[in-house]
């Protein structure tokens, strides 16, 4: 039986006094954003006290989902603020200017001291990229910035955990300055003691499209970045050439998520591959329309190299699955699918994987759920057990989550 919890509120609440002095960033679905205090809730209407103490009422359903849950948890008001609306993409919705990235003219990122490793470098609101090559900075910063207020939108903590910093985004399609790259950050491991860490890395370095690299304590002051890096080794200019291509809506979503996520312990990962892997796969898909990315598995023993994808037609997904779950061949089951790693995959795994994170964020109180769930992992450092995951979302038994979710994919809006 499928239960909604309530929170308790009022229709029209303030402040106390000493939350009354507290100022935070308000964000709409196009991402205008204001710095302002919560004063007062009426209805569908939210009254902030604005720069120069000018009062500004706003409608509850333009604001974002974060925003809401502010209000609900701080402000007290109804928790149904937060199932109501639309869900909209505000990925898509979001005004992005891109003539205000700024190119640094005085200023590059160097690995090591060959000139190779020189990078030219370019800012956005939250990122700084370092690019070398032909490929077009321009293109991924405003990806970035699309999921980056995507994160916003949804997730309460988002913009307060990423503060000032920005993350550095490495586009590598010059391949003497890839190599550099390489060469830096293997040394960079072994001076950290994890030369094991540093042979996968100089077998792997060629194979795969992106990944994430640890800087140095050095270059995260210098250039007032976070400890972790996107790096992308560019083969396939054509995959960077326009905002919002698929494979860069991939790699920027599951990178974002991780980041607020912020990790788990080891005995509470369980589950961390498939949620990260399946929100990469949604955002993909949701927002481009189809499927560039492969994922890369590594035998552990012998290092041989295998690629992990989805059906061939990336169109056929939800359709081809759907029939698989309605013919028996393919379980809806959480427990078994929180254990898989990347080289266990088969695409009929990696397809379920992308069907459930469709259907933690398919409508809004769903989304409300998988927001709490995200909560819930960042301050515990650990992925809820399966029961948890199933009372999140309004459930008293996996069974009936696992049940909503099969109906979901037979009858529901999985595209």
């Amino acid at each position: 039986m499928k239960t909604i919890p309530v929170l308790c509120g009022l229709a029209a609440i303030l402040l106390s006094s000493a939350e009354a002095g507290d100022t935070r960033i308000w964000t709409s679905r196009k991402g205008s954003t204001i710095e302002a205090e919560f004063l007062s809730l009426d209805g569908e209407s939210a009254t902030l006290l604005g720069p120069e103490s000018k009062q500004l009422v706003l409608k509850v359903n333009d604001l974002s989902l974060a925003d809401r849950q502010y209000l609900v948890e701080v402000g007290g008001a109804d928790p149904k603020i937060l199932i109501t609306g639309e869900l909209g993409e505000p990925e898509k919705q979001v005004r992005i200017d891109s003539k205000t990235f700024k190119s640094i003219k005085d200023k590059t990122l160097d690995f090591g001291t060959a000139k190779e490793g020189k990078f030219e470098l370019m800012e956005s609101e939250h990122f700084l990229l370092a690019s070398a090559g032909k490929v077009r900075a321009q293109a991924v910063a405003e990806t970035a910035e699309r999921l980056w207020h995507g994160m916003a939108f949804q997730h309460m903590n988002f913009r307060r955990d990423w503060g000032d910093k920005k993350m550095l985004v490495i586009l590598a399609e010059d391949r003497t300055a890839h190599a550099a790259v390489g060469s830096w950050y293997q040394e960079h491991l072994k001076s950290l003691g994890k030369d094991a860490i540093a042979v996968d890395v100089g077998m792997t370095w060629d194979k795969g499209a992106g990944t994430s690299i640890n800087l140095s304590e050095e270059m995260t002051e210098e250039y007032n970045v976070f400890p972790t890096a996107m790096y992308y080794n560019i083969t396939q200019p054509q995959l960077f050439k326009k905002a919002m291509a698929p494979f860069v809506i991939h790699t920027f979503a599951k990178s974002l998520l991780s980041k607020q996520l912020g990790g788990v312990s080891s005995f509470g990962a369980q589950g961390y591959f498939a949620v990260l892997t399946g929100h990469g796969y949604f955002k993909e898909m949701s927002l481009a329309g189809k499927s560039e990315t492969q994922l890369i598995a590594v035998t552990e023993t012998s290092k041989e190299f295998s690629e992990k994808k989805g059906f061939e037609d990336g169109t056929s997904w939800s359709r081809t699955l759907k029939g698989l779950v309605r013919k028996g061949k393919v379980k809806t089951e959480l427990e078994p699918m929180f254990q898989w790693k990347t080289e266990d995959l088969t695409p009929e795994r990696l397809v379920l994987i992308y069907s459930f994170a469709c259907y933690m964020q398919s409508n809004p109180q769903r989304l409300n759920s998988f927001a709490a769930m995200v909560r819930r992992i960042e301050s515990s450092n650990q992925i809820p057990a399966t029961i948890e995951i199933a009372r999140l979302f309004g459930f008293e038994s996996v069974e009936a989550l696992e049940a909503d979710w099969t109906n979901f994919i037979k009858e529901g809006d999985f595209k």
